[in-house]
């Protein structure tokens, strides 16, 4: 018999059961103390909401949630979900008499869709149980979702075994669903309902349709393999063709010479070549790409299949046309020249005073070598900063060398920053490869979306910039270089050093100067110029000429709340240029969703309380002066944290959801 077995009693006695979890939740939250007994899923799910993820337990709905149209878009960009959504139709229906209710959630613990028994979903929404709301470990602590996905395997999470109070009225059973023969999950289903009347099979259900789903994933790859293999047919006549991939770098066919050119190795496209084809075949999938890669350059012709891209045709087109940058760290080889960068200061556009002094700060960014740290939402146009950066200041002929930080996969995050010997990977180079820190060596290297950079790589990041040198991996040799490093974030690095997602020392490294772009809302002033380039642009793209706009099509334009910012109105300018049946584009001509109420800015924080405050304005302020470290506060205030988490209790103070 397990320890648990004798600590926890069985399901069968769900009451017992409860109390045992009561107390060790309370005396885990208070003291810190771990009960003997508890499942060892739990302990450590547990262990990663207050240590890893400084999870408040006295939330009342998850941190993270999306916005308005965001929810459709990861719906449409999911193919596994499409095709889970006529099993978890079905199962729902059978779920209504026995008061539970069945969640879908993607891979990164976002909940897609929500079905089952109505006073059930009604009780859940009450902590944003809901579609649209994240419910990963990092954004509500120890629950059946989050922790199944963060463990890999099927989790059941039974009443108090949640970390966050709030959770403790229900039960769930979370079972992840994976892709044939990989071993990250895509999708988790998850059974919810009252603690007190806990299914003794919800597990087994969950795991049922979680594989039934994934019996339906392996029909439609076998589908989809079929789709690549005859699109690959359909080009083999051209000499040029060389491979057909799917969307993870699986090569599923080849005209003989391609798999020997590319140097694969057990199937699959070297580390380094997939991650470029990915990003081509997960982007729009709606147009080719262009790779260049090692002697060759590849035309990337994405396949689709029911309007959804799935893999890819790959064909070598002669001498390339873009060279990867090469440059030399110290004691290595030259490099070819960089390419000419796309954008200059004299490509940013603006009227408004807020803009003005941005480009002005930008401008002494030039002056000197500091790191730089471009905050704005996204669309507002931060890498054309970046590069107006570095075209104008001393590095300008050495490379500008571009990261996205999101779309690194973990585990190939070190190879792409530092670089590999060869040998170290199955299918990469035969003489291994430069990383992006010795690419962009005597240059600039732009980190895109640095605040989702995973734990593996802030530390690999924060190894070079202390010792300006790296190792490659599965080498020794140490290599200098010099890098200027210019980051780019849509979310506030402090408040993630805050929560416990990005490393403070890292922060500190890269936030010397900061550069706040504005969005568009607030420097409509900057409207009719942009609007007016983009229309000059656009006429060449859709071959029209003397194109104008009216009045009444800027004043629809400067009223409009802009959510996609620069990006977003290039687009609409780009879409009315096509579609307008006359030269003048008037207010009639653009988008019906322009000619909505413009959306306010959000509030301005309020300022600290004053002398003589309440108790609730206190801890308030003392929570926001200490980041909402419980932990530190509570130290500050002399109690423990229990104490502390009580006195936000009882004053309803929770912390805001970034």
């Amino acid at each position: 018999m397990t320890d648990r077995a004798v600590l926890i009693p069985p399901h069968s006695m769900p009451l017992q059961r409860r109390r045992f979890l009561d107390r060790a939740w309370l005396r885990f939250v208070e003291d810190g103390e771990e009960a003997p007994g508890l499942p060892p899923e739990i302990a450590r799910s547990w262990h990663r909401a207050r240590e890893d993820y400084s999870v408040d337990p006295t939330l009342r709905r998850p941190l993270r949630t999306l916005r308005a149209g965001e929810l459709e878009e990861r719906c449409r960009r999911d193919p596994a979900y499409r095709l889970a959504q006529p099993i978890l139709e079905e199962f729902a229906r059978r779920l209504g008499s026995i008061q539970h209710v069945l969640a879908y959630f993607d891979a990164a613990g976002w909940m897609l869709s929500l079905q089952g028994h109505q006073p059930a979903v009604e009780g859940v929404a009450e902590i944003n149980f809901a579609p649209g709301a994240c419910w990963s470990e990092e954004s509500a602590g120890t629950n059946g979702p989050g922790t199944a996905i963060a463990e890999g395997k099927p989790v059941e999470v039974f009443a108090s075994e949640h970390f966050v109070e709030a959770w403790q009225p229900w039960s769930c059973a979370g079972a992840p669903v994976f892709r044939p023969g990989e071993e990250t999950p895509v999708g988790l289903v998850d059974i919810t309902g009252p603690w007190e009347a806990h299914h003794p099979q919800a597990l087994v259900i969950a795991k049922a349709i979680a594989r039934a789903i994934e019996e339906r994933l392996a029909v439609a790859a076998s589908v989809r393999d079929e789709v690549i293999r005859f699109a690959f047919r359909a080009a083999r006549g051209r000499d040029e063709a060389l491979l057909a991939v799917d969307e993870s770098g699986r090569i599923l066919a080849t005209n003989g010479t391609g798999a020997s050119r590319v140097g694969q190795t057990a199937g699959r496209l070297p580390p380094d070549l997939r991650l470029e084809v990915e990003r081509l075949v997960t982007g729009d999938g709606l147009s080719d790409g262009e790779v260049a890669w090692r002697d060759l350059r590849l035309v990337v012709q994405p396949v689709l299949h029911q309007g959804c891209p799935v893999g890819a045709v790959l064909r070598a087109v002669g001498e390339p046309s873009l060279v990867t940058h090469r440059p030399r760290a110290p004691g290595h080889p030259a490099a070819p020249a960089a390419p000419a960068l796309r954008w200059g200061f004299d490509q940013i556009l603006f009227e408004s005073e807020a803009m003005r002094a941005t480009v002005e700060l930008a401008r002494v960014a030039t002056r000197n070598a500091l790191p730089v740290v471009l905050f704005g939402e996204s669309g507002t146009g931060k890498e054309l900063y970046a590069q107006a950066i570095h075209g104008a200041g001393p590095r300008a002929g050495a490379p500008f060398v571009a990261v996205n930080c999101g779309s690194l996969p973990e585990s190939l995050v070190e190879a792409e920053l530092l670089g590999y010997e060869a040998g170290t990977f199955t299918g990469g180079r035969r003489d291994g490869s430069a990383g992006k820190f010795e690419q962009a060596s005597g240059g600039t290297l732009f980190l895109d979306e640095v605040s989702e950079l995973s734990p593996t790589g802030q530390t690999a990041l924060l190894r070079v910039l202390q010792e300006s040198e790296v190792v490659r991996l599965g080498g020794g040799a140490r290599r200098r270089i010099d890098v200027r490093v210019i980051s780019a974030t849509n979310k506030e690095l402090r408040v993630a050093v805050a929560e416990g997602r990005f490393r403070e020392d890292l922060y500190y490294r890269l936030d010397v100067l900061s550069i706040t772009v504005p969005p568009l809302r607030q420097r409509v002033e900057d409207i009719p110029g942009l609007a007016q380039a983009f229309l000059e642009q656009a006429e060449a793209e859709v071959g029209r000429s003397g194109l104008t706009l009216s009045d009444e099509a800027i004043a629809a334009l400067q009223a409009f709340s802009w959510p996609g910012n620069v990006r977003q109105l290039r687009n609409v300018v780009l879409r009315a240029a096509a579609t307008a049946p006359r030269q003048q584009i008037d207010a009639c001509h653009l988008p019906a969703e322009l000619l909505a109420p413009r959306a306010q800015p959000p509030p301005t924080p309020a300022a600290a309380p004053a002398p003589g405050e309440t108790d609730a304005q206190a801890l308030a302020h003392l929570l926001t002066t200490c980041e909402w470290n419980v932990a530190r506060a509570a130290a500050e205030l002399g109690v423990s944290r229990m104490t502390l988490y009580r006195r936000l209790q009882r004053h309803s103070l929770v912390r805001p959801p970034r």
